[in-house]
């Protein structure tokens, strides 16, 4: 499975009149949006040409309330809450939209959910006003009870599905800053480490006006759990650690070129551990050739045979140019004539007057796979992954799993999106990009099923030191496991 997204420039719309201020139509433009996107998605979503329910139905009832709620539009924040949430409606982040809204202002605290509850991850120490301490746990924003708070103010604007309980750490992290939706609330009540409560009015400050933009991503990504670089490191004398962030050939592409030589000369004991914290994707190549050094492509090619998927692409014109562009794209070097075969059954499918495109090599075994697979020589691998692990990341997850006695721990994924091969729509305001998956696979894994770890951990998947001291116990005291036999 592969993640991308066709990178055009964005067309942007310059309004002037004659020194004087331009006056927009928010309720034009919001109409004409939203009936672009809806064209979009009936003629392009390879989910919708399919049938699927997960894209079918939010289209029908989504529509509904963001056509009636577009004549209401009066402001940029009315439509930015609108095409947001109409989007987001489809639970699904390969459908997703570019609205450019960075953190426009922040409060100085980063909420994270843990076992139920609502605790700050980063407090601010130089905020001008007071703050709750770390490990601090919020009760009620505005008056309501904060997970009420948060499915009110931000879930809606979330484009991961709301019955996994990592989008509702995406929904938290998301709170404390705003970005042009208007949900920052104005006060909240925690209750402090001590076991007394009190409430905080919160004051934001402005980014880029009061605070580098710079700043506040690094601070974002310290509560962020995410894989170490892309490369090979030694955490104990048979365990092999391996760094894999992303599947971006742009990012990483030399780093994993180098990596490969070095697993292929691994000794053909212990352990490796693939860390796959973060990793949203990319193309899964990078990974299924990880497979390859340490076992040999053949050995590869039948895993990849044994996860059971079939391919199918949308027939038209867009996801041509699409396939065109992956094989002119230097960073998509190792998959150039994969692209070339799926371009040549979309063209014929487009011939025959047909919608979708099987690209894979027939339908047999669609949705099922075979039992796991014994590995014929070298290390036992072991993979950790946590609820941003999605996409190509969980495609390369499933390989890991048909080799029979391989070990996943961490966290819960968010629930698997069956699709790929993003391609980018510009909408008619100029205002924003649609991001549409061209590419459908079906699996055994089912729509927006969570993967689950063999053995979970509870503690904090962003601390890596401690990260690293439990998964090395764990795996010394798992040396035999039954070997797995399910599809």
């Amino acid at each position: 499975m592969s993640c991308f997204a066709w990178f055009v420039p964005l067309l942007f719309v310059l309004h002037t009149l004659a020194g004087a201020a331009p006056v927009t139509d928010w309720t034009q433009v919001a109409r004409e949006d939203i009936r672009f996107a809806e064209e979009t998605i009936r003629t392009r979503h390879a989910g919708y040409i399919a049938g699927r329910l997960s894209v079918t139905e939010p289209l029908e009832t989504g529509l509904r309330s963001a056509l009636t709620d577009a004549g209401k539009v009066r402001s940029e924040q009315d439509y930015l809450r609108l095409m947001t949430r109409f989007i987001g409606g489809f639970g699904d982040p390969h459908t997703d939209i570019d609205l450019q809204l960075p953190p426009r202002a922040w409060t100085g605290i980063v909420l994270d959910r843990r076992d139920g509850n609502y605790r700050v991850a980063w407090s601010e120490p130089s905020w001008p006003t007071p703050l709750p301490p770390n490990g601090a746990q919020a009760l009620t924003c505005d008056d309501v009870w904060i997970g009420t708070y948060l499915h009110t103010k931000v879930h809606p604007y979330n484009s991961e599905s709301e019955e996994y309980p990592g989008s509702w750490n995406v929904a938290a992290q998301r709170l404390m800053f705003e970005i042009g939706l208007g949900w920052i609330p104005k006060q909240c009540v925690f209750a402090l480490p001590d076991g007394s409560r009190k409430s905080y009015i919160l004051t934001p400050r402005l980014v880029p006006d009061q605070l580098s933009p710079e700043y506040v991503k690094a601070v974002r990504m310290r509560v962020r759990p995410h894989a170490r670089p892309v490369g090979l490191a030694q955490v104990a004398p048979d365990m092999q650690w391996v760094g894999m962030p992303d599947f971006d050939g742009a990012a990483s592409g030399t780093a994993y070129e180098a990596l490969y030589p070095k697993l292929g000369a691994l000794p053909r004991s212990g352990w490796v551990i693939f860390d796959l914290r973060g990793n949203g994707g990319g193309n899964s190549t990078w990974g299924s050739r990880a497979l390859g050094a340490l076992y040999g492509n053949d050995f590869m090619v039948r895993i990849g045979k044994a996860t059971g998927y079939v391919k199918y692409m949308t027939a038209n014109q867009p996801t041509a140019d699409l396939l065109r562009y992956f094989m002119t794209s230097p960073v998509h070097a190792a998959s150039h004539a994969s692209f070339d075969k799926n371009l040549g059954k979309v063209e014929a499918a487009m011939r025959a007057g047909q919608k979708m495109a099987l690209v894979s090599d027939d339908e047999t075994g669609a949705g099922t796979g075979t039992p796991a697979l014994v590995r014929p020589h070298g290390p036992r691998l072991a993979a950790v992954i946590d609820r941003a692990c999605f996409s190509s990341c969980q495609n390369f997850l499933m390989q890991l799993r048909k080799v029979d006695d391989t070990l996943v721990l961490g966290e819960a994924s968010t629930g698997f999106s069956p699709f790929g091969e993003i391609n980018r729509f510009d909408l008619p305001s100029g205002r924003g990009t649609l991001y549409i998956p061209s590419a459908l696979y079906l699996t055994s894994q089912g729509t927006r099923e969570p993967f689950i770890p063999d053995i979970s951990y509870d503690g904090n998947m962003a601390d890596d030191a401690e990260l690293e001291k439990w998964v090395v116990r764990t795996l010394r005291g798992r040396q035999s496991i039954t070997p797995r036999q399910a599809p």
